[in-house]
C-alpha cells in the first residue's frame, strides 16, 4: 500500500517538516507536481511504488498550484521536480520525470538514517555529504556523481 502523505496548507508542510527533524532524523522525499503536468501524471504510480520500497523514508506530495509558496521556498521551477530532505534540511533535487535520478535521491536520503535505513552509497557525492564542505558545493558534487552514472556506456 503506498504511503504517500498529500500536503494541502502551508501549517502540513510545517508539520511534515518538523516530524523529519525528530529523534535521530528522518529522510523526506517531496513530489512537486501538478493536475496538468503530463511526466507528473507519469511518475505518480512510480513514486508510490517507491514509497513501498522505502519504509525509512516520508513520501510527500505537494500540487504546485495549491501551494504555490511552498514550492517558491524549496527552488520549484519545473515539473516534476522531486526534493529530497533529511532532519529538515534540502538534500538534493531531481528536476524531470527520471527514476533512475529518483531512485539514486531516495537512496541518498535513506542512506543518510543509518545502518537499516537504506544503502550508502560510495563514490565522491556520499563521502562529500560528511564533510564541511557548503550544501552547494555537495550538491554539484552529487550532481556530478548522478551525471556521471546514468552517463550510457556506449
Amino acid at each position: 500500500m503506498p504511503r504517500v502523505q498529500a500536503i494541502h496548507s502551508k501549517e502540513e508542510w510545517d508539520k511534515a517538516m518538523l516530524e523529519s527533524r525528530g529523534f535521530g532524523g528522518k529522510g523526506a522525499i517531496v513530489d512537486f507536481t501538478a493536475s496538468w503536468c503530463g511526466p507528473c501524471q507519469k511518475m505518480a504510480p512510480i513514486f508510490e511504488k517507491l514509497s513501498d520500497e522505502h519504509p525509512s523514508v516520508a513520501f510527500l506530495k505537494v500540487d504546485v498550484d495549491e501551494l504555490n509558496d511552498v514550492a517558491g521556498e524549496c527552488g520549484v521551477r519545473a515539473m516534476p521536480t522531486f526534493v529530497g530532505f533529511f532532519n529538515g534540511e534540502q538534500v538534493d533535487t531531481v528536476v524531470g520525470a527520471d527514476v533512475a535520478k529518483l531512485t539514486h535521491l531516495i537512496n541518498t536520503v535513506a542512506g543518510k538514517g543509518g545502518a537499516g535505513a537504506g544503502q550508502k552509497l560510495g563514490g565522491s557525492a556520499a563521502a562529500a555529504s560528511t564533510s564541511d564542505e557548503s550544501p552547494e558545493a555537495r550538491r554539484a558534487k552529487m550532481l556530478a556523481a548522478i551525471e556521471a552514472r546514468n552517463k550510457p556506456s556506449s
